[in-house]
């Protein structure tokens, strides 16, 4: 679980380096944000997946299947 989580913070500091001391305050949606668009979604259901987003959270990067 938090796995998904550091992964993503250490990713979106190698896009961003002038984030690096910033992305550990950041919460999940914020992170999302920050991070290449290319692979947000793919971030954003695993969060999900994990528990860490919501149903409303999880939206604004992924379309989820009904």
């Amino acid at each position: 679980m938090k796995h998904t989580r550091k992964e993503l913070e250490t990713y979106t500091v190698a896009w961003n380096t002038c984030l690096k001391e910033s992305v550990s305050k950041m919460d999940n949606v914020t992170l999302l944000r920050n991070a290449h668009p290319a692979y947000r979604d793919t971030y954003a259901r695993s969060l999900f997946d994990d528990g860490l987003l919501t149903e409303d959270e999880v939206g604004e990067f992924v379309r989820l299947k009904r």
